[in-house]
């Protein structure tokens, strides 16, 4: 069971993008998910999810901004930075966990801390 803590750790764990491409094992990955989730690599930089609408939001993601990839008992996550991938191993599931902002103290917010201008 993946539970809110499971993903706070996945967060901390995997902070940065990977250094090595050939540590993601991605055509392991692409395999494993192929009876339910239609994945494919475009022009070596992009994954494609063929089997959602062409307007949806997670369709598409490049390669570098992977930061992992993890297996799970019933799903596969790719982490990114902002939001977790969790893929269904046994069905066509995709479920999306969006990191949330991070809380800013009344100090940040008089001063102005941690603006990203």
């Amino acid at each position: 069971m993946i539970t809110d803590e499971v993903i706070k750790e996945i967060y901390k764990t995997y902070g940065k993008p990977h250094k090595h491409r050939e540590e993601l094992r991605l055509e392991y990955f692409i395999d494993l998910l192929s009876e339910f989730h239609k994945l494919s690599i475009v022009d070596d930089d992009e994954i494609i999810v063929e089997n959602l609408e062409e307007f949806n939001p997670f369709r598409r993601f490049l390669i570098r901004g992977l930061h992992a990839i993890i297996e799970f008992d019933r799903f596969v996550a790719f982490v990114f930075q902002g939001h977790i991938l969790f893929f269904g191993k046994e069905e066509p599931s995709l479920q999306v966990h969006m990191r949330p902002e991070k809380k800013r103290s009344i100090w940040d917010s008089i001063f102005g801390g941690d603006d990203d201008f």
